[in-house]
């Protein structure tokens, strides 16, 4: 089952990309900017949420790091819909002898809501990662058990951030729209939509 399978180290910079969806746009509305977790919790404590149809592609985007960018990683054909989407804003990773440009690697994990991320330079505050399941949202069968129905599990989602290799920080996590879920970005890592068993 693809939430018991074990969680794998975070995607290198020098993954090869099969597809690159970068763009700039126009600022987004307000996200969290608390980076304190509201739990800390092992992956056996917590549901992962699964995934129906295409899984995305993993993803390379190189982009100067004066510019604001936004990375939108979609579902496979035939609906090609939002899976997740990272904003970058224009100052997230200016320093001052750093490097004009950054490269930020995606790989979706099979089967679940969840995504390794690596970036060649650290984000500062500002970047948010949003999730979105309008259409692939698979509750664990367990946790319609736990929960009652999919309706009160979506609503005690989180994205978490492993920490240690073990852990699981629960992030702050709010929904800009309907099936949505975005938290503060806090930097490279691997980071899961979950709920507490």
């Amino acid at each position: 089952m693809a939430i018991r399978r074990a969680i794998a180290g975070v995607a290198t910079a020098g993954l090869v990309a099969a597809l690159a969806c970068g763009r700039a746009t126009t600022p987004a509305s307000a996200a969290p900017d608390s980076r304190s977790p509201t739990q800390v919790l092992p992956l056996p404590r917590l549901f992962v949420l699964e995934m129906s149809g295409v899984p995305p592609e993993d993803t390379l985007v190189t982009f100067a790091v004066n510019q604001r960018r936004v990375i939108i990683l979609r579902h496979g054909p035939p609906d090609n819909t939002v899976f997740v989407e990272l904003t970058f804003p224009d100052s997230v990773f200016r320093t001052p002898d750093g490097p004009d440009s950054v490269t930020v690697v995606i790989r979706p994990r099979p089967g679940i809501y969840g995504v390794d991320i690596a970036t060649t330079v650290a984000p500062g505050r500002g970047a948010t990662i949003c999730f979105k399941y309008p259409v692939h949202f698979s509750p664990p069968v367990e946790a319609l058990r736990r929960y009652g129905s999919a309706a009160r599990f979506e609503r005690v989602l989180a994205i978490g951030s492993l920490i240690d290799g073990v852990n699981y920080a629960l992030l702050p996590s709010r929904r800009p729209a309907s099936d949505n879920l975005e938290s503060v970005l806090p930097g490279p890592g691997t980071y899961l939509v979950v709920a507490p068993r």
